[in-house]
Formats: C-alpha cells, sequence, structure tokens
C-alpha cells in the first residue's frame, strides 16, 4: 500500500464516514454502498491514509477516464501514437468535460480498436487482446492497489451493441476500487512512475475550477452534486468526477462518484475518494459537496487539536 496507517488520517476517515452515513441515511446510503479512501500529505513520503471499503470494486462511471489519461501520455511517450490538435482536444474533453465521445476516441488510438460489429471467435480473441492492453499496461507497475480492477471498456451513454457487448460479456463491467484511484492521484502528483513532463500535463488537466461562474457556464463543469460544491473559494482542486443514472443495465446505473486532490491554506493537500451506489445517491446533489466540506472541517478539527 502506498500510505501508511496514521492517526490524523484514521481518525478524520471514521469520522468522514459517519458522518456521510448519517447524513444520507434517508437516500439509503449503507456502509456497503460508499467506499472511500483519505489520503493526507503532512509527510510527502509517506502519506498517512485510511479506507472504508477500499478494495471493493465499483463501476466507475467517468472515473476511469483518468486512467486512459495517463495511458494516452504513455502511448504518446514510447511512440506507438503521435500528438495532434484533434488529440489534444479529445484528452481536454475527456476531462474538463467528460466527454464519452472523446474518450472512445482515444480508446480506439491507444488499443488501436474500433467498436463495431460483432466478431466472430477467432477475429473477437485477437479485438480483445488488443483492447485488454489497457489492463495489462497498468498492472504492469506492480502497484497491489490496481490488481482487481477493469478500465478496458469504453464509455456509454446507454447499453452495448455488437462487439462492445460481446466483450462486456466476455470481461464484465469497467470496475474501480477507490484505493486504486487514489493511487493515481499519488502517481500523478507525488511520485515518479510518469515522465514530469506527462505529470504537469495531467495535473493540468485534472485542474478544475469551482467558481459559480465556472459551475454554472456548462453543465458538464463537474461542481454541482460534486466535491467542487463543497469547497471554500481559496481551496484549489484536481479533479474527475462520475455519475450514471438508468442506463438500461442495471450494473452501470445509478452511481454517484468523485475523486479528487485538494488543496486548502492552513491544511496539508489530500486526496479524497468517494464512490457510491443507488439511485438516492445518483440522485443527490448534496452527499459529495456535503462530504467535502466536512472533510476540510474535521481536517481543521484535528490540526488545531
Amino acid at each position: 500500500m502506498f500510505f501508511r496507517s496514521g492517526d490524523t488520517a484514521g481518525e478524520a476517515s471514521r469520522r468522514l464516514v459517519d458522518n456521510i452515513l448519517t447524513s444520507n441515511a434517508s437516500a439509503r446510503l449503507t456502509e456497503e454502498t460508499l467506499a472511500l479512501t483519505l489520503v493526507v500529505y503532512s509527510d510527502v513520503q509517506k502519506p498517512e491514509g485510511f479506507a472504508h471499503n477500499g478494495d471493493r470494486p465499483f463501476y466507475p462511471c467517468s472515473v476511469v477516464k483518468m486512467f486512459w489519461m495517463a495511458a494516452c501520455l504513455w502511448r504518446v511517450e514510447e511512440g506507438a501514437i503521435h500528438w495532434h490538435p484533434e488529440l489534444e482536444r479529445a484528452m481536454h474533453d475527456m476531462i474538463k468535460w467528460s466527454s464519452n465521445t472523446a474518450t472512445n476516441y482515444i480508446i480506439d488510438l491507444v488499443t488501436r480498436t474500433t467498436g463495431d460489429t460483432l466478431l466472430e471467435s477467432a477475429e473477437f480473441e485477437a479485438w480483445r487482446d488488443r483492447r485488454s492492453w489497457a489492463n495489462r499496461w497498468i498492472r504492469s507497475f506492480g502497484w497491489p492497489e490496481v490488481e482487481p480492477i477493469n478500465v478496458c471498456q469504453k464509455n456509454m451513454d446507454d447499453d452495448r451493441y455488437g462487439r462492445e457487448h460481446q466483450l462486456v460479456d466476455a470481461l464484465g463491467h469497467n470496475s474501480l476500487t477507490a484505493n486504486a484511484t487514489a493511487r493515481l492521484f499519488h502517481e500523478i502528483f507525488e511520485a515518479s512512475t510518469f515522465a514530469e513532463a506527462n505529470r504537469l500535463t495531467m495535473q493540468k488537466l485534472l485542474h478544475r475550477p469551482h467558481d459559480r461562474a465556472w459551475a454554472a457556464g456548462d453543465p458538464r463543469s463537474q461542481i454541482d452534486g460534486f466535491f467542487g460544491a463543497g469547497l471554500p473559494p481559496e481551496a484549489e482542486l484536481w479533479s474527475k468526477s462520475g455519475w450514471t443514472g438508468w442506463t438500461g443495465d442495471r450494473r452501470a446505473s445509478y452511481r454517484r462518484h468523485d475523486a479528487a486532490r485538494i488543496a486548502v491554506p492552513g491544511l496539508p493537500p489530500f486526496t479524497l475518494v468517494i464512490f457510491t451506489e443507488g439511485r438516492g445517491m445518483s440522485d443527490s446533489h448534496s452527499v459529495l459537496p456535503g462530504a467535502a466540506g466536512a472533510a476540510i472541517q474535521i481536517l481543521r478539527e484535528l490540526e488545531r487539536a
């Protein structure tokens, strides 16, 4: 595990989990339908962390796009694909506006696959192997947090058809854990696995204004209903959220997630990842802003203690 247990993160996380469950009982949020990982960077070399259901796989919605961002830059660095203006536009729109179309374009480039009509057995196996590159790549780093995850599926607004449906039948839907997501944030901001230029690019893409003008300017801003709506004005936010209502597939429906690095003056920076399941959570615009605000308040209280 990339973080160590510690009194500050442990106490903050336990209090935060209690706060979230108590505040959202009416929405039927339970211990089983909530995952949370909090990592506090008081010491960059040995950050403190705590997780509730941190290793439980959740359908990640658009949080998975962070992994494709990292994979794409890795492919560019190794020369497998070449940077061009359309790719730059797609990378921006995938993270800033959470575009599924941009994401699927990037997946096609990175894995040299396309989604279309059904394939017969041998041809499908070859296609599946190419698409599964993303899972092999992320596991190649040897991080224990990523062992249970699946990131190879495209992002869809409803059900899947043709070979994309075949792939879900074969490998299951995308799945992430809170710990794996927090690990990727750690690698982007604190570690050296990725080239410094790529780390800076990812940090820039993830950086998200959270003022009202930004939030109101585009419904895809990923602020209303997410962490950014619960932050004080002076906070800095780097984030990627995920949401689904009804998709036509119960295994991928009714989720609300956010994953972020948050910096507030007077506090050490911290990573907060929260995954939730259920219709009440999907519909709620208060659970994640409330959790972000509560996390800051709890950390401030612990700093003063």
